[in-house]
């Protein structure tokens, strides 16, 4: 039985009949494809590829911004049975190389805007046998990408058969605590994921889905593929712009759109309640890192929609758990594991905790990776006996549903005590001049690892570090407030917006002061 992905595109066509399916919002106005038009396109990319030497099981790889061509690449890729890898294109060229190595790829499509990159990129290495540009042209090792399609033999766009346990997706994780991984992501995980989490969202056939985060990021390449499989109308924009997403909701009548929580807190910084009309907001949807109880409330009474959190992460395909949309919204709540998926909290010996208590997240399921690639010791740590441990911390409540409370590897060890970082960050998002924060440990002679705060305030706000630290003792044991509040302009984050706290470590050891 073929398992391949790219199938829901024609299930989709049979399903539903032609209609818009995807809407880009460029600088030149919207650029409108229907499904059919969409398929066309992907059997052309499938036909081209295997013409360039791509079979089943290859790994082509893509360096492209949010561009128009995404859906029909992401099907193109996939439908000829080759592995779909997304890289960061902010990425440096080094950083990129050391991809393309690990993954052996066999063929890069990216934009004609990063090909000087590009080149530096792949130069040696050996298994790259073609760059394939948007936007560019046909010479040498290069191949434009409207060559590609125009030249292409339609007879050899036909779906190509896989197994279930076959790799679609190769994700790299952002290496924020180390070496980038390559995560391997199963059809089998991909179909579960696109068959289950749209059940607790409550997208339907003609829902209007907006993409603003970058389709790099396991977060986009979901909410796309979802659409596929329930008949969604998306829109997508690059880059992000708080404003213009804003005016887009209001002008294209947007009903679910996925955001990480520092887009919430920028949307909140510029919503004017006189011109933005979020009426048709069904539901804002909450992924990719924490989004602290302070802002849900907050942006829910300003924008009058339900913002709903989703838990996952690129091992899991994406979704652990959701808020279902037909449920009330506990603050703070991940909701219930998504069908199809087992979880537990337990503990540093591996034994289920009690309803309340605290302990890692661990879970099961067959959207589970298949591993990393080329990497058996890393897999090994986090995949025992079936479970992925994901090195959150939460806990359950009565009803089942998940609160996520940190990270493991974010406790703080002063003088031999863990001390939870989240406990102060909790405190510091209800300070009204607080726009965001990070608690970390720094170096400490006295204790090994010392307690300390990175902040950025609010637009039109002042704090001190005096005043920030006041506020702190009275709310928390003297042995858990930070020693040292450090305000910066902006945090540093990943290119999908999550806060970067092994750098803000580095940052505070190397150079202590204010930083803004």
């Amino acid at each position: 039985m073929n398992r391949n992905i790219a199938q829901f595109l024609d299930r989709n066509i049979e399903t539903y009949g032609e209609y818009e399916q995807f809407i880009f919002l460029g600088a030149s106005g919207p650029q409108r494809m229907t499904n059919t038009e969409i398929r066309r396109q992907a059997q052309a990319l499938a036909a081209g590829l295997r013409q360039n030497g791509v079979e089943r099981g290859d790994i082509v790889c893509t360096v492209v911004s949010n561009v128009p061509e995404i859906p029909e690449i992401i099907n193109g890729i996939n439908r000829c049975g080759a592995v779909y890898l997304p890289v960061v294109f902010l990425l440096t060229a080094a950083e990129i190389r050391y991809i393309l190595e690990d993954s052996g790829s066999k063929v890069i499509i990216t934009e004609a805007m990063l090909l000087p990159k590009i080149r530096e990129a792949a130069e040696g290495v050996a298994t790259i046998r073609k760059i394939i540009v948007i936007g560019g042209e046909t010479g040498g090792h290069t191949l434009a990408y409207a060559d590609l399609l125009k030249d292409a033999d339609a007879t050899r766009g036909q779906l190509v058969a896989v197994e279930a346990d076959d790799v679609a997706i190769l994700m790299y994780t952002s290496g924020t605590t180390g070496v980038p991984k390559g995560v391997m992501i199963t059809h089998r995980g991909m179909e579960t994921q696109m068959r289950n989490g749209v059940v607790y969202t409550g997208c339907e056939y003609g829902s209007v889905v907006m993409v603003v985060v970058p389709m790099n990021h396991i977060l986009g390449v979901l909410t796309c593929l979802e659409g596929n499989s329930v008949g969604t109308i998306t829109y997508m924009m690059q880059p992000f712009d708080p404003r213009k997403v804003l005016d887009a909701i209001r002008t294209y009548k947007v009903e679910f759109i996925p955001l990480v929580p520092t887009m919430i807190v920028y949307l909140t910084m510029v919503f004017d309640p006189k011109k933005d009309d979020l009426s048709s907001m069904k539901m804002f949807i909450s992924a990719g890192g924490p989004l602290s109880v302070e802002t849900q409330e907050q942006a829910m009474k300003l924008f009058n929609a339900d913002i709903r959190i989703s838990y996952g992460c690129t091992e899991t395909a994406g979704t652990i758990t959701r808020s279902h949309h037909e449920l009330p919204i506990k603050l703070g709540s991940a909701g219930a594991p998504i069908a199809s998926m087992s979880l537990l909290v337990v503990d540093d010996n591996g034994r289920e905790v009690p309803r309340g208590a605290e302990g890692e997240v661990i879970c099961k399921g067959p959207m589970v990776m298949a591993g990393y690639l080329n990497k058996p010791k890393e897999t090994a740590d986090v995949l025992k006996d079936g479970w992925f441990y994901t090195g959150d911390v939460g806990r359950l409540d009565a009803d089942g549903e998940l609160y996520i409370t940190g990270r493991k590897k974010d406790l703080i060890i002063k003088g031999g005590e863990n001390i939870d970082p989240g406990v102060a960050e909790g405190l510091l998002y209800k300070h009204p001049a607080v726009m965001e924060c990070a608690v970390v440990g720094m170096k400490d002679a006295k204790f090994g690892e010392e307690v300390a705060a990175a902040v950025t305030r609010k637009p039109g706000t002042e704090t001190t570090e005096a005043e920030l630290l006041a506020y702190l003792n009275q709310h928390l044991k003297a042995f858990m407030v930070p020693k040292r509040v450090f305000f910066f302009d902006a945090l540093p984050k990943t290119g999908l917006g999550k806060i970067l706290k092994r750098e803000i470590r580095r940052i505070i050891d190397e150079t202590p002061g204010d930083r803004g």
